[in-house]
């Protein structure tokens, strides 16, 4: 079985979801695996940053 997944509701603006979208689009991804995506990369970065 699949990792278990909550959902949460969010607020964007037009302009960030269009790119976000094109985004996505271009790397085969749906809206919200980009976000996801976009999300984990920030959280390894600061963990990395942490450990300075």
């Amino acid at each position: 079985m699949g990792i278990e997944k909550k959902v949460y509701s969010f607020r964007f603006s037009e302009e960030m979801v269009e790119k976000l979208r094109a985004c996505a689009e271009a790397e085969n991804r749906t809206l919200s695996n980009m976000i996801e995506t976009i999300l984990l990369q920030y959280l390894s970065k600061r963990d990395e940053e942490n450990k300075k």
